[in-house]
């Protein structure tokens, strides 16, 4: 009976490890106008990734300024390449080894995006997509990607408040 439970087990372990994906993915962020944030790209696989490639269109008014690498990508030895095609307006970012290795299954971050906001930005959507990985042994992993909500604070979008202490004589039509 126990020998049977077992099994039983890891079938169901298996079953539920194969029904997750594998992808790549950052989470909804907030941005003041006229400022930067740095954003982590998280990869979450199930199956071991030897390098990744994804693209990032971002919406008008944000831009990449910079990238790195994470303590995760360093550990195994990964590299950071990015191309922008302007003329279709998405980056391409890559992450492969210097050396024959893999990122094991797990959810991590893996790279960190630096990205500004311009004064007149809005908010908007990131896509994430044409997500790709590699196996050890070269075959394509293809993967999942996300669409991005990037929000501007309210405050933001109305302007710097005014300080809220009354100041010494402001006050009109003032009775003793």
């Amino acid at each position: 009976m126990k020998h049977y439970l077992l099994t039983l087990m890891a079938l169901l372990t298996a079953m539920t490890l194969a029904a997750q994906d594998n992808r790549i993915f950052i989470d909804d962020f907030e941005i003041d106008r006229d400022s930067t944030v740095t954003v982590p790209v998280m990869l979450a696989n199930v199956d071991p990734t030897r390098g990744i490639q994804f693209n990032l269109t971002l919406p008008q008014g944000l831009t990449l300024g910079d990238y790195e690498e994470t303590p995760y990508s360093v550990k195994y030895k990964m590299s950071i390449t990015c191309r922008h095609k302007a003329d279709q307006d998405y980056y391409m970012l890559l992450l492969v080894p210097s050396r024959p290795v893999c990122f094991p299954p797990d959810t991590a971050r893996v790279i960190n995006l630096t990205l500004a906001a311009s004064s007149d930005f809005k908010g908007g959507t990131i896509d994430v997509w044409q997500c790709r990985g590699s196996t050890k042994d070269n075959h394509t992993i293809v993967m999942g990607g996300d669409a991005v909500q990037v929000t501007v604070p309210e405050a933001s979008l109305i302007g710097i408040p005014m300080e809220q202490k009354p100041a010494e004589g402001q006050f009109f039509n003032k009775r003793d």
